[in-house]
């Protein structure tokens, strides 16, 4: 073999492994691409433990299985009306798991918990992102899901961008990479409860506390309803129920999950001896507060879109 037929062979085999190269490249990237714009939620195996509670908690009747049920007014309250298919409704109907227990963290423990009243039967995702502003997101995605306003589950992501369900369930998917992300049609129409839940685990993973702000609106302590959030840069809690005295003067149930994941809870609070899961309206009129161990002040208080 002369020469020039030598090094024609190697810039033949450089061009081959070039291309070889370039497949793989592609290859990689497409893998990359497809795992990033398909993400699978897997419900987490929770655990259910006795939390053995030592105090009474104030308008708890223990053996109610729902919000409405577990949770009474307050004497000389009565609740606020709920009409048919409200989230109040939704919200008042949500079903509870027992009385007196830990709550359920995502990767299987449990944690004690002094200020919870009542936990939701609501299961967590086994990635951990159902924390605070994802479980408000959550409730909120569920009701519409449950009521099929397909069309109103969608929600900003932190950099600004959108992540609709409705385009969602027909084939278009979030390429997201960094603060970077856009749209691409990368599946096929698809509108089954895993797709949903695949849809709401890709904006738990990219929505937050500050995204949430950017799509709500401040609101004073006398406009709060049921599906209105307390939210700061830090935490957000969420208005779960509401009740009114004759003379008009309001009491609310809030509810929160934080970092780790846990199922959603009501929170309590003490004054003296007694503990309560009923915020009045005073106490959130201050121009700071205190909700679950978290400091808000009277510009968190907000309206998430038009609200409920």
């Amino acid at each position: 073999m002369n020469r020039n037929s030598y090094l024609a062979g190697i810039k033949k085999g450089f061009k081959l492994s070039a291309r070889i190269i370039t497949v793989f490249a592609i290859a990689a990237a497409l893998v990359f691409v497809y795992i990033r714009t398909h993400p699978k939620w897997k419900a987490a195996e929770l655990t259910i433990e006795s939390a053995g509670r030592f105090y009474d908690i104030q308008s708890l009747a223990p053996e109610g299985m729902t919000l409405g049920t577990r949770i009474l007014p307050p004497e000389g309250y009565e609740r606020v009306p709920a009409e048919e298919g409200s989230f109040a409704e939704y919200m008042r109907s949500y079903p509870l798991l027992p009385d007196d227990i830990k709550l359920p963290v995502y990767d299987g423990t449990t944690l004690g918990s002094t200020d919870a009243a009542a936990v939701l039967d609501i299961s967590l995702g086994t990635d951990g992102y159902q924390q605070c502003a994802d479980s408000v997101i959550r409730l909120y995605s569920d009701y519409f899901y449950d009521t099929g306003q397909y069309d109103r589950i969608s929600f900003q992501l932190s950099n600004g961008d959108e992540c609709s369900y409705d385009r969602w369930r027909k084939g278009k998917r979030i390429f997201a990479l960094g603060g970077f992300s856009c749209e691409l049609p990368a599946a096929f129409p698809d509108d089954s409860r895993q797709q949903y839940m695949n849809c709401l685990k890709e904006v738990m993973r990219y929505a937050g506390t500050l995204s949430l702000q950017k799509e709500s609106a401040v609101i004073s302590a006398g406009e709060l309803r049921t599906g209105d959030i307390i939210c700061n840069d830090a935490h957000v809690v969420m208005i779960a129920d509401e009740a009114v005295n004759e003379n008009g003067e309001k009491c609310y149930l809030i509810g929160q999950s934080f970092i780790p994941a846990v199922c959603f809870h009501i929170l309590t609070h003490t004054e003296g001896k007694t503990v309560s899961p009923w915020f009045t309206q005073e106490q959130l009129a201050e121009e700071s507060f205190v909700i679950g161990g978290f400091p808000f002040r009277a510009e968190n208080i907000r309206r998430w879109k038009e609200g409920f």
